[in-house]
């Protein structure tokens, strides 16, 4: 069999093909691994035979060299050749004729029956065509008052035919606009493990050329770190790669960035937003565009989302924008930022921002984390506490086992919040920052809460630990020196909250304890020249910037608050 290799950069894989007749089979991946092994079936030798003699082409044409064995050598030709290739290009020519953009095409072949049946939703329209394989068809077209009621009669449709023993093959047949349903599980199991692996995706991409499918070349130019080739290649090809995603390809906030962040050839990163005091013009809902990412070929392996505003930044929560996650997360999902916004400063409405960060409101989180068992990164911004504004945000039971980095930012952290964060579930975590706030916005946790959490052995690789924003601030000095958790920390961050002198003396008092620290952070506190020239050589590196002036205690408040 001949085996042919390529090593360029970081990527180092294997091809092989051996015809047999009227099949051929491929066997790739990693160089040293077994690779994964396809076996592809023709209705004559000639038409398998001109296939190979492609494959091989295109393989030596992209760099792969022949190793370990003889060139491959063009097969006697047979009677039969010509006439497949008729054949092969009349079916081709059919199908191309009948296919329809964006569509998903299915075949069922059993006995006598050779048929085929295709669905795209289009606007608020179900449309379907069926017949027999090569045929025209038939077509049907059902209305619905929404573009969400016509995805559940698609979703429905497709469910019903695949129990019924349907196939799904390449959209719409061989029409290059359709999305691609190619698809290879094993394959595609080795990027939901690790979806920043370029190797998985280069093998992958490998397999989508070899079944002509489109995203194949799209993977491998951004591999190529040929960005601008790959993304004039989705807007050449907009149908196939974006189809109803098209419209949504910029946020509807006033702000206008990418929504999608494309790499390795798909939909990486999404950013949801909508703001309708800068957009009115835009009808739509952001729980739509969600549900039509996820469903696209294009956003298979989605990895990072980040969600803004849901329509009114004062009011509206991302509530069905999380269920609908919690149903549907891709096994991709890495990281997830709620409430990516400039909350107003200090100074109230007037300063920069886009909103108060206590006025703006998340939902209920609870029922999401077992939908991303995978979470490496999670942030939370926005208000914690029920209010007249809103109903802030529950984080409900933490259990993220891969969970390496985790910030809780709000003016005001409530009390189950609060239990929730200091008695998650992370064995993985490196990097923990929690923002207590205001009692007055409804930060009601206490030193005495933290002490649970700094009492804790189960958390072996937390390096980074930010008990940040708070009102107890000078409390927590005696905590922290007697704290097991404190000696495994390489930076330990106090900022922007209400530590005084007495507090700053207090960590001079038991500076032993927080010697083996690279960094103490205490800036935006409230601490004099005398409190800083205090915590000199308390660690490797103190950093104590932008300290504020208050002289009576009852006006000293952390750095955010409304």
């Amino acid at each position: 069999m001949p085996r042919y290799e390529f090593s360029e950069g970081t990527s180092n894989k294997f091809w092989e093909i051996k015809l047999d007749g009227k099949s051929f089979t491929t066997t790739y991946g990693k160089i040293g691994s077994n690779g994964q092994t396809t076996l592809k079936k023709f209705a004559m030798e000639g038409a398998a035979k001109a296939e190979y003699d492609k494959l091989i082409a295109e393989k030596v044409k992209k760099g792969y060299k022949l190793v370990g064995g003889k060139t491959a050598q063009p097969a006697k030709s047979t009677k039969a050749a010509p006439v497949a290739a008729k054949t092969a290009s009349k079916s081709a020519s059919a199908a191309s004729a009948s296919g329809t953009p964006g569509a998903k095409y299915y075949e069922f072949v059993e006995g006598s029956s050779s048929k085929f049946w295709e669905i795209v939703v289009d606007g608020n329209s179900v449309k379907t065509r069926y017949g027999k394989i090569g045929s025209g068809g038939q077509q049907t077209v059902k209305d619905f008052g929404s573009r969400a009621d016509a995805m559940k009669e698609h979703d429905r449709l497709v469910a019903e035919k695949t129990r019924k023993g349907y196939v799904a093959k390449g959209g719409g047949g061989a029409t290059a606009a359709a999305p691609a349903t190619t698809s290879n599980p094993e394959l595609e199991k080795a990027i939901d493990a690790n979806p920043y692996d370029e190797d998985a995706y280069s093998v992958y991409a490998d397999w989508l050329q070899d079944q002509g499918d489109p995203r194949g070349e799209l993977i491998a130019l951004f591999l190529g770190k040929k960005d601008k080739q790959a993304k004039a290649l989705i807007q050449k090809q907009k149908a196939y790669f974006l189809g109803p995603l098209a419209e949504h390809q910029q946020t509807y906030d006033g702000e206008d960035t990418d929504a999608f962040t494309w790499k390795y050839g798909f939909i990486h990163a999404l950013r949801l937003s909508h703001d309708h005091y800068a957009n009115d013009e835009w009808k739509g809902r952001l729980v739509d565009v969600l549900d039509e990412v996820l469903r696209h070929p294009s956003g298979r392996f989605l990895t990072e989302i980040t969600f803004v505003f849901n329509n009114d930044p004062n009011e509206s929560t991302l509530q069905p924008l999380i269920d609908l996650l919690a149903k549907r997360a891709p096994k991709t999902i890495r990281k997830l930022f709620f409430g990516d916004y400039q909350y107003c400063g200090p100074f109230g409405p007037t300063a920069t921002g886009n909103t108060e960060i206590s006025w703006y409101s998340i939902g209920k989180l609870g029922k999401l984390w077992k939908a991303v068992p995978k979470l490496q990164t999670l942030i939370v911004q926005g208000g914690s506490s029920v209010s007249a504004m809103g109903p802030g945000f529950e984080l409900g039971t933490l259990e993220l086992p891969e969970a390496e980095r985790i910030e809780i930012r709000t003016g005001g952290l409530e009390k189950k919040n609060v239990n929730a964060i200091h008695s998650a579930k992370l064995p993985k975590i490196e990097h923990l920052e929690i923002w207590y706030g205001d009692d007055n916005y409804g930060g009601n946790g206490t030193a005495k809460d933290v002490a649970a959490l700094l009492a804790r052995t189960d958390l072996p690789k937390l390096r980074t630990l930010g008990l940040r924003n708070a009102m107890f601030t000078d409390d927590l000095p005696e905590l922290l020196a007697k704290s097991r958790l404190v000696r495994q920390l390489s930076t330990l961050d106090l900022s922007m909250g209400c530590l005084t002198d007495a507090g700053a003396e207090l960590l001079a008092k038991h500076k032993d304890a927080f010697a083996h620290l690279d960094t103490l952070d205490v800036s935006e506190n409230y601490l004099t020249k005398k409190g800083v020239a205090a915590l000199k050589g308390v660690a490797k590196k103190v950093i104590a910037k932008e300290q504020r002036e208050q002289d009576d205690p009852e006006d000293r408040y952390p750095v955010v608050g409304e």
